[in-house]
């Protein structure tokens, strides 16, 4: 009789719980709705033809909840291009930090006297990925308020700081001019580039006018094109060639009269012997005397120190890694990684060893992922969408990192690479996302804030494409839109009509 009246007592007390915890009950169902939703989303996107093959992954992670919020393939390995780069920049701004600068430094082996220099003036690269024409001038200017008005011996630059290793072993053998795939130095300058202009004639049947940036001794040229009357379709084909002691650029084919002014950007072979051309080339133009040769060699160890310029942080240079995709920035900084931590000289071998050993403290092993090289150029590499969600997770945990990471991301629809995509979209820059783009093959990751302010990393890679990487990229955007969109309790939910009510009730 006892037991019996509990039960009955029970009921209302019971009903009266379920009714407490009524509003509880209805955020879980449309929390379920509003993830629901933007997983049928992507699900549709990614039903496009262009991915036909399945050959792509995606994995999208709360870092304020610590769930995913959507995935498939997430584990499996694929090309990742330049999404590469996301493990390379991770792996630098945490072994070399964001302040590190790359130094270039002069030394001689004589005196500075009466303003001339008698003895040997040595230059020693440790591998700058931005020694560009403005820090030129302002070493060469440097150097000449000393003051050195001349210079009795020779130019001698010491690239010992790297191997001598040019090329990543995994890259296509046969390289051609293309600026992209410039070969890598301890001393370099403009990115192993050169930047061809060609203009038009005066007339019908004139050699176009060329000029090439920077002027210098090493780069020679061979003009054989001319100038066409206006609609006669002749293509302008501008190539460099190596010549061992020099490089040659040749124009030939035409280019139409009236024709806008046309630019071309190449890469060179020799990227020391480019240096210090240049900078005799410099130095003359600032009317520093100097008739000695250009030489390769090392810094003895009594040489006088004379001046030592300092790059801009390294924080700077990631922008130009990622936000433009450069690859050469990528393994110039991969080199200097491996020799400042496991010794010099620093190589692209010793680099890859410190990803190892940065990838073990994420839990993973070199047979569960393929990495060659910083920049993702080579189609040996694979990543999986987890193991780029679990770098971009590890560098937010990380405050020393995540300020500087982010920052050098593109800002969708305003800056880099990025900057002509979802420029329609009026929330896009709380996507800052990192591309990928190889024959075939186009990723996208980074990270985006939902319209909650809910913070997510994600990471979508895309092989064995079907359709134009133009259109892989706009399915991307989609998904990112959908993902800026996102409301886990829509407007006008229950969960809201529920509160409203019990405030409302007398």
């Amino acid at each position: 009789m006892t037991k019996n009246n509990f039960t009955i007592r029970s009921i209302p007390f019971a009903l009266a719980i379920f009714f407490v915890f009524l509003p509880v009950f209805s955020f879980a169902l449309v929390n379920e709705e509003g993830v629901d939703k933007f997983r049928k989303s992507v699900n549709s996107i990614l039903s496009n033809n262009c991915l036909r093959k399945n050959n792509y992954g995606v994995k999208i992670y709360s870092l304020d909840r610590g769930e995913t919020l959507y995935e498939i393939r997430s584990k499996q390995l694929f090309i990742p291009a330049s999404n590469a780069k996301v493990l390379t920049t991770a792996v630098a701004l945490k072994y070399l930090g964001s302040n590190y600068r790359f130094s270039t430094e002069f030394y001689t082996d004589g005196i500075l006297e009466n303003e001339t220099l008698k003895g040997n003036l040595y230059i020693k690269g440790s591998g700058d990925p931005k020694l560009v024409t403005e820090q030129l001038w302002l070493i060469v200017n440097e150097l000449r308020n000393l003051p050195i008005k001349k210079i009795k011996g020779n130019i001698i630059a010491d690239d010992s700081f790297f191997d001598n290793q040019k090329r990543i072993q995994t890259w296509i053998k046969n390289p051609g001019a293309q600026a992209y795939e410039a070969p890598l130095g301890a001393l370099s300058f403009n990115f192993n580039t050169v930047k061809v202009y060609v203009s038009p004639g005066e007339k019908v049947g004139d050699r176009p006018g060329i000029v090439i940036e920077p002027e210098n001794e090493y780069i020679k040229l061979e003009n054989n094109a001319q100038t066409l009357r206006p609609g006669k379709r002749h293509r302008l084909i501008v190539n460099r060639v190596d010549k061992e002691d020099h490089d040659l650029i040749t124009v030939s084919g035409g280019i139409n009269i009236g024709q806008p002014r046309a630019h071309y950007f190449l890469n060179i072979t020799n990227p020391t012997q480019y240096a210090l051309s240049v900078f005799k080339s410099y130095i003359d133009l600032s009317g520093i005397m100097f008739d000695g040769q250009l030489q390769r060699g090392k810094v003895p160890d009594d040489a006088m120190e004379l001046y030592i310029h300092e790059s801009e942080p390294l924080a700077l240079a990631l922008r130009g890694l990622n936000k433009f995709s450069n690859n050469f920035v990528a393994e110039q900084i991969l080199k200097t990684i491996g020799g400042e931590h496991l010794g010099l000289p620093g190589s692209t071998k010793k680099g890859l060893r410190v990803f190892t050993e940065y990838m073990k403290q994420l839990g993973y092993e070199p047979g569960q992922y393929s990495i060659y090289d910083g920049s993702g150029l080579s189609r040996q590499n694979r990543l999986s969408p987890e193991i780029l969600v679990d770098i971009l997770r590890n560098v937010k945990d990380d405050l020393s990192v995540y300020p500087e990471f982010v920052t050098a991301l593109g800002v969708m629809g305003v800056d880099g690479n990025v900057k002509n995509r979802m420029r329609k979209v009026a929330s896009s820059s709380k996507a800052r996302v990192k591309t990928g783009t190889l024959n075939f093959v186009s990723a996208l990751s980074g990270f985006f804030q939902s319209k909650e302010g809910e913070l997510f990393a994600f990471s979508i890679l895309m092989n064995d494409l079907k359709c134009s990487n133009r259109r892989a990229k706009k399915i991307q955007d989609q998904i990112i839109q959908k993902g800026l969109n996102l409301q886990r309790i829509p407007t006008g939910s229950v969960l809201i009509d529920d509160r409203e009510k019990s405030a409302s009730t007398p």
